[in-house]
């Protein structure tokens, strides 16, 4: 076959492959496969010295739809082409001169031949045949003498070579003494300062412009699994705060609680080193904490405080106070502490949520001082006009401000957070606090009325009636203790009246059973009705997509029929009507289901 058969065959051959590729997407392999197969020949032809048919190889594979349009190995095989075509120039020159030297033409030969450069491949043959035509031409003009001393030039050329071939070897191997002290210069570099050199970054797997490679907080020369994989654990933690009983699941990475429990010395337990508020674990804690208490409308604070109380104290009689001080995340880990490993937790957790602490450090014992308005009730200590009321950390149910009858009146050290500045012997003042009310969350009590704040300033009208009693259906109902009635508001303004609730849908305002929305709690005076109308597919011409897609069809069809094409502009109107038609329907669809999910039963 010539090439212009094999161009047509090679075009048939792309066209099938291009529908192959778009029906099953698999015909690419089987092309690529194929040219790998064609290249591997035309190398093998142009070692043979076969230059010719190698280009025609390489033309063929170049000229394939599929390469012109993908770009596969392009380029690379456009420079073999132009490669195999100097070739072939050289050879025919190379071929030439021969021919002219064996038809004894001994200077046109060497005229010829001397026309090859160096680079070429065969520059050296031509070289060796220069030198045969110059010997003959010396032998035959110049006879003994000067044959004598042309091969004297030759030795001296051969010994200039063999010099500067010997030359070129001392520079090679220089240069690869100076690349390996570079690269052993290299693998001793700490690029990114963590102690750990080049070479042992790739014997870890890490990053050396990166001083923590998995990005868990702890730099990689510390790390127990600093290019990741490291286990988590996870711990679950319960406890009451409230009235409500919370739960807390926490994945912790072992890598952090090795970190930290390998950290030596350690120091004296009055440091404020040990409340590592910035560590990326203690912040997550402290977020999700603050998330659970924001949701309910809680103190945060006080959330957090109530959590670590939940925790398993460790008597100072059993480790000695003093003895071992542990950091936040082994607590946290181990579930368990000393008054001084939860009062790190607790500085900790609530310096997280951007709360001021202290350490408390009194006789034999540590607290935490939070942060908060001096107006509160309670037990304080008093710090460049801050407050910082006393929170117990070892047992539940302690609220801020709460001290144990022992320290009522001893004088504390504050360890301030994070300076771990001492402020020595700073007397605890106190304020008659307004009890949380036990039966009534939210509320507070003086020992006789209820109020609705901590300074119980403000009565309660209207107590919550479910604290009255055990059915929680009327949860969010009032009682009137004098009057004895219920009443949707603590005002005590708004009567219950039955078959008549609060409205989900429409704050404010009240409702009867799938019936209407009410202005008023007694459901008199209505507001809205609650009836929706499903829309009727009668007065619409298309209602759906699919029906819409039918009628296109059909429009399509006499658009392209000679015979019905006149039937289409009429068709291609209707189709708007259509489409404005289903625009129309989806929309009072819409704002019948809109109806009926507002309904309230």
């Amino acid at each position: 076959m010539g090439k212009k058969n094999k161009q047509k065959g090679f075009i048939q051959i792309i066209l099938a492959v291009t529908i192959i590729i778009a029906a099953l997407g698999g015909g690419f392999g089987i092309l690529y496969s194929q040219d790998s197969k064609l290249i591997k020949e035309a190398k093998q032809l142009s070692k043979e010295e076969k230059y010719t048919e190698a280009i025609e190889n390489l033309e063929f594979i170049k000229s394939r739809l599929l390469i012109k349009n993908l770009g596969i190995q392009k380029e690379k095989i456009t420079s073999e082409i132009e490669n195999n075509k100097k070739l072939n120039e050289d050879k025919s020159k190379y071929d030439q001169g021969v021919n002219e030297l064996n038809d004894n033409n001994l200077q046109v030969a060497v005229d010829l031949l001397s026309e090859l450069p160096e680079s070429s491949f065969y520059y050296q043959k031509a070289q060796t045949k220069i030198e045969e035509a110059k010997r003959k031409i010396a032998e035959g003009q110049l006879g003994e003498a000067k044959l004598a001393e042309e091969k004297a030039e030759q030795e001296a050329q051969r010994e200039a070579i063999k010099r500067s071939q010997e030359e070129m070897a001392r520079k090679a191997k220089e240069q690869e003494l100076a690349t390996k002290e570079a690269q052993e210069k290299m693998m001793n570099t700490d690029n990114d300062g963590d102690g750990l050199t080049y070479r042992r970054e790739l014997e870890r797997g890490t990053s050396d412009w990166n001083t923590d490679s998995d990005s868990d907080g702890i730099k990689d020369n510390e790390d127990l699994h600093p290019a990741g994989g490291g286990r988590n654990q996870a711990q679950t933690f319960a406890w009451s705060y409230g009235s409500y009983n919370w739960t807390y699941t926490a994945s912790i990475q072992e890598d952090w609680y090795e970190y930290y429990k390998a950290k030596k010395p350690r120091l004296t337990p009055l440091s404020s080193e040990y409340v590592t508020y910035n560590d990326p674990f203690i912040k997550k804690i402290a977020q999700k904490i603050s998330e659970a208490a924001n949701e309910k409308g809680i103190s945060k604070g006080a959330l957090a405080e109530a959590f670590v109380q939940s925790l398993s104290y460790v008597d100072d009689v059993y480790t000695g106070y003093d003895e071992y001080p542990k950091y936040p995340v082994e607590t946290f880990f181990e579930k368990n502490g000393d008054c001084e490993d939860l009062s790190y937790l607790t500085a900790a957790i609530v310096e997280a949520m951007n709360i001021d602490t202290v350490l408390v450090v009194l006789p034999g014992h540590m607290a935490v001082g939070v942060w908060m308005d001096c107006d509160a009730p309670g037990t304080s200590y008093k710090l460049n006009d801050r407050c910082y009321y006393y929170t117990e950390t070892t047992g539940e149910g302690w609220l801020s401000g709460e001290i144990p009858d022992r320290y009522k009146y001893t004088a504390a050290n504050l360890i301030r957070i994070p300076s771990g500045e001492i402020v020595s012997n700073i007397s605890p003042q106190y304020k008659k606090p307004c009890y949380l009310a036990t039966d009534f969350s939210g509320y507070y009590y003086d020992g006789s009325n209820y109020y609705f704040d901590y300074k119980c300033s403000n009565v309660a009208i209207c107590l919550p009636f479910s604290n009255y009693i055990s059915d929680n259906s009327l949860a969010g109902y009032y009682y009137q203790t004098q009057l004895k009635q219920i009443y949707h508001d603590s005002n005590c303004s708004q009567l219950v009246v039955k078959g008549c609730y609060k409205s989900k849908t429409y704050p404010g305002y009240f409702y009867k059973s799938g019936l209407a929305w009410y202005y008023d709690s007694q459901c008199t005076t209505i507001y809205q009705s609650m009836s929706c109308s499903y829309p009727s597919t009668l007065g619409f011409s298309c209602t759906s997509e699919y029906s819409y897609s039918s009628k296109k069809s059909t429009c399509d069809f006499y658009a392209s029929s000679l015979s019905l094409k006149d039937l289409a502009p009429a068709c291609y109107s209707e189709l708007v009507e259509c489409r404005n038609d289903i625009t129309e329907y989806q929309s009072r669809l819409s704002e019948y289901n809109s109806c009926i999910a507002r309904k309230e039963y």
